[in-house]
């Protein structure tokens, strides 16, 4: 059987002029699907640089246009590696002078797994018997009056480091992509509270938007969530990574 999936999307300028928030979901045909898996990002453009929204648009185009066209040698996280790389080298030439910076996390659920890459300060939660986990870690400064101040981002520096986690899906699961302007106005307690009372997900995506701004969030708001309704049946690709973790034969 395959992957089945339902998924909802929000997003809100909010005070702002404008919205450096962006949302990608890539839903394609089966055959596809089943060899590269459905492809879900959310990057938040930082508002200093030359044109945060530019930065955060054009990496997301970037990735749905050219996951799908990678070898299908390569391993999800290798294709998600090579093209932010390749977009953080644009990035940095294209600013006028200055750099384009956007957090960025994309993740790929195919078969009977999921990969996330990530980088910056958007967050990526598990939803799950009604018990939330964070899979993300926040790339900022530690001290005081610095927590907002990213030390990892998409074209800030020369060499990126992306994070990488891969796990199983479960049946019934849910994905929860959210940008600054959400988890940090709400926390972790209040998103728990409004998706166990929304199961709806666009009810849910609009209720995590709205609840940010009421809460006094001065930032754009996102929220993208995806639910697993049915894990799917492992592909080659899965195969191939449960092989790499076997031990090698004496």
């Amino acid at each position: 059987m395959a992957l089945q999936l339902s998924f909802a999307e929000a997003s809100a300028t909010g005070p702002r002029a404008e919205n450096q928030d962006a949302l990608r979901l890539v839903t394609p045909a089966p055959a596809l699907a089943a060899s590269k898996g459905f492809l879900f990002a959310i990057a938040d453009g930082v508002s200093q640089c030359a044109d945060g929204g530019l930065a955060a648009r054009s990496t997301l185009q970037a990735l749905a246009l050219d996951y799908y066209a990678t070898p299908e040698t390569w391993s999800v996280a290798q294709a998600l590696d090579r093209l932010l790389l390749a977009q953080n080298r644009w990035l940095q030439a294209n600013g006028g002078g200055q750099p384009l910076l956007t957090t960025v996390s994309a993740l790929v659920l195919r078969g009977r797994r999921f990969t996330l890459a990530h980088v910056g300060d958007c967050r990526v939660y598990r939803w799950h018997a009604e018990t939330l986990q964070r899979i993300s870690e926040d790339h900022v400064w530690d001290q005081p009056g610095m927590q907002h101040v990213l030390k990892r981002a998409l074209g800030l520096d020369q060499h990126l480091v992306l994070d990488f986690l891969d796990g199983e899906l479960r049946d019934g699961e849910c994905f929860v992509l959210l940008s600054d302007g959400v988890w940090a106005a709400l926390g972790d307690t209040a998103i728990a509270g409004i998706l166990r009372d929304q199961p709806d997900l666009n009810s849910a995506a609009l209720t995590l938007v709205n609840a940010a701004h009421l809460a006094g969030s001065q930032d754009n708001a996102s929220a993208l969530l995806v639910r697993v309704d049915a894990v799917g049946e492992a592909s080659l690709g899965d195969a191939l990574i449960h092989l790499q973790q076997w031990p090698l034969p004496p």
